[in-house]
Formats: structure tokens, C-alpha cells, sequence
């Protein structure tokens, strides 16, 4: 699957997540959101199969990592995800940030996460210390609209 399908899914998933969240709990509700929570889980087990030669598969991937510990699986969809997926990722990240070749957005990235440092278990915290890092200037929101969840929650942040 390519980047951008990956993101059309996870749009997909979001707005039935949104359209259950409106709805009474249920039976048929609960089976249809396990169902969002499997397929979130598959998602982000392909961001980290290309995560060590797709920085944008990587910082996606780091996402929804961080995301699903830190909101609700009920308004995410996003709930427990694939122990080696996560492994994965947070190697790949450690290797990019021990060679330095991390760009703007995920040093801000990382530093965003680092408020909530219980959630970056395991990360190197190099570039964790550099608290009022700047948002990249060249990300637009239009540009952010194509990054699934994550660029729906950067898009909703005031950073622009």
C-alpha cells in the first residue's frame, strides 16, 4: 500500500470512529469499533514494515504510537498495536537520531511528545531537551489534510 492509501484508510477510519462515538454503545458498535482497532493495528504494522527507508512512514508510525497512549481507543481507533511493529519503529528512530539525520519536523515532533515522557519509552532523548523547538515554516495545512490521524491532530495544534 502507498503512503497516501495508508492515509485514506486511516481517514476512513477516523470518521467511522467519529460516527460511533455519536452513537449508543452497543453490541453492534463495540463489534464495528473492535473491528477500527484491528485494522489501525495492521495500519500501523505497515508504517513500520517501510519505517527504515520512509521517514514519513516512520513519523506516522511514531504517532500512532504515542497517540494511542495518550487519548482514548474510543475516539481514535487506535488501540493496542503489534509489539514488534512498535519495537520496530522506536529502533528505526533511535538509529535515524544516533546518526543525526532527523529533520525539523520530527525533532519538533519529538520534543512535542517529551511533554508527555512516559510515552516515549525507550527513545533516545537526544533531541528532547530543546523544549520551545520551532514548528517547520514549510508544512502548510493542505499538505497536512494527506498525513492520516497525525495530520489531523497537527492540524488542529496552533503551531501554524
Amino acid at each position: 500500500m502507498t503512503l497516501q492509501e495508508l492515509a485514506d484508510k486511516e481517514d476512513n477510519l477516523y470518521s467511522k470512529v467519529i460516527e460511533l462515538s455519536n452513537q449508543p454503545q452497543n453490541g453492534t458498535t463495540n463489534t464495528k469499533l473492535n473491528e477500527i482497532f484491528l485494522e489501525y493495528k495492521r495500519i500501523h504494522k505497515q508504517y513500520a514494515d517501510i519505517s527504515s527507508h520512509n521517514m514519513e512512514a516512520l513519523k506516522r508510525g511514531l504517532f500512532i504510537q504515542w497517540y494511542s497512549l495518550l487519548e482514548p481507543k474510543y475516539l481514535t481507533g487506535i488501540s493496542e498495536l503489534d509489539k514488534n511493529a512498535e519495537e520496530k519503529i522506536v529502533h528505526v528512530m533511535n538509529e535515524l537520531i544516533e546518526a543525526g539525520e532527523v529533520d525539523c519536523e520530527l525533532v519538533w515532533m519529538l520534543n512535542h511528545y517529551s511533554n508527555w515522557g512516559w510515552a516515549l519509552q525507550g527513545l533516545s532523548d537526544k533531541f528532547v531537551s530543546q523544549k520551545n523547538y520551532p514548528w517547520p515554516n514549510n508544512m502548510t495545512r493542505e499538505e497536512m489534510k494527506l498525513r492520516g490521524q497525525m495530520g489531523i491532530y497537527l492540524n488542529s495544534l496552533a503551531v501554524y
